[in-house]
């Protein structure tokens, strides 16, 4: 999985975590699992977390995070309303749901750390 996860971390700069799931589960998707493939989403971010490539961001307070929370923890809070604002995602093919794929689009509460000198939000 690391090696995957390096290939997506490649063009991370500027994506949505909606290209992040794309890219992490590239081409038809009428098969992929639903549960299995934001597992997946959730586990990239503990791994781009972990190597200080994500972190967490307030965008309330326009300030990053440094909560010294486990990077699993840091992910799941990011993504913590996913239950809430997609109630009813399919078993398969997730981005036929368009709560699926407008909460991706439009998820905010990270950055990427870009070279260890700046931040750069999710367009």
């Amino acid at each position: 999985m690391p090696e995957k996860f390096l290939k997506v971390i490649e063009y991370i700069n500027g994506a949505n975590a909606y290209v992040i799931w794309s890219d992490l589960n590239p081409g038809v998707t009428k098969n992929v699992n639903s549960a299995a493939s934001v597992k997946e989403l959730l586990d990239f971010f503990e791994f781009s977390i972990s190597n200080n490539i994500i972190i967490e961001f307030d965008t309330e307070k326009n300030t990053p995070v440094f909560s010294c929370d486990s990077p699993k923890v840091v992910a799941q809070r990011i993504f913590r309303d996913f239950s809430s604002k997609v109630p009813h995602m399919p078993e398969f093919d997730p981005p036929s749901d368009d709560d699926f794929v407008g909460y991706l689009m439009f998820k905010r509460g990270w950055a990427v750390l870009v070279h260890g000198t700046r931040l750069m939000l999710p367009d």
